[in-house]
């Protein structure tokens, strides 16, 4: 099932229509935290509307944690110069990063120069667990979104002549940071394809085209691997990691007015417009 969260309710998504289901009294979150999002399949359609009738909600708005991993594409290791990891590299964003598809994303007033996108398919945890076993991983799965690592590559490497210390975190940190969207496909559908296309587009230009063959570790590698350091909420959200052609590697940053699109293959498009840091 792909499903979205909108200002006008729960909706079940197909290409050009969104059908909004009969209020359940509840937010897309609170289905997917208390692993209740079979219910939705049987809820009636009340209405359907169009894409642009309506604004569109990130699946989760407020995650416990989102985990970032580094390096997991093979593409991407290679463009930067860096070997493929041995075990998965990741850090730990606020979840007040989170935004939604169509929203505004402001470059921040600290650090506005080397702001670089990220397009990447992100893993909503629908089942707390530590230690999870790698080959049950998937029983913790709620689904899959489309996510932009928004990243300012100066602070995350030290460079920021205001800030001079490496943070990765804050550098992918900062509000609106973390897009999710348009939609949630939930895991019984997302597990029927073996490989996801995934493309990043600024300005209609294409900047990224990969595909999740290109993983370093798997989502159930990744899965086992972060729970065994700490434990997996429902409701947090794992960013897989990004393929090849970021600006950080070809030097072309995001600018005021700037539009990207990722688009992962059977889920949909996220698409955030950059605007200047607010006065």
């Amino acid at each position: 099932m792909l499903i979205a969260q909108t200002t006008d309710g729960i909706a079940r998504v197909w290409p050009d229509t969104l059908e909004l289901l009969e209020d359940p009294g509840r937010a897309l979150d609170d289905f997917i935290i208390e692993g209740r999002l079979a219910e939705l399949d049987g809820l009636k359609t009340r209405r359907a509307i169009g894409w642009d009738e309506t604004t569109l909600a990130p699946p989760i708005k407020r995650p416990g944690k989102i985990i970032v991993i580094g390096l997991n594409y093979r593409d991407h290791a290679a463009e930067t110069g860096n070997a493929l990891p041995d075990f998965p590299r990741f850090h730990l964003i606020p979840g007040s990063a989170i935004t939604g598809s169509g929203a505004t994303i402001r470059l921040p007033r600290t650090a506005p120069d080397k702001v670089d996108y990220e397009g990447e398919l992100g893993i909503v945890v629908g089942r707390s667990g530590r230690d999870i076993p790698e080959e049950s991983a998937w029983d913790f799965v709620a689904g899959a979104t489309v996510a932009d690592d928004i990243s300012a590559r100066d602070i995350q490497s030290g460079e920021n002549q205001g800030l001079p210390m490496a943070s990765p975190a804050l550098a992918k940190g900062f509000d609106g940071f973390k897009p999710l969207g348009p939609a949630l496909l939930t895991t019984d559908e997302l597990r029927q394809y073996d490989t996801l296309g995934i493309t990043t587009e600024v300005n209609g230009v294409v900047r990224q085209s990969s595909s999740t063959a290109e993983l370093v570790f798997s989502v159930p590698q990744l899965l086992a691997f972060v729970s065994s350091y700490l434990t997996l909420e429902a409701g947090d959200v794992v960013l897989t990691g990004t393929p090849g052609g970021t600006g950080v590697a070809n030097g072309r940053f995001l600018m005021p007015g700037d539009v990207i699109k990722v688009t992962v293959e059977n889920i949909g498009t996220l698409t955030n417009t950059i605007a200047m840091a607010a006065p």
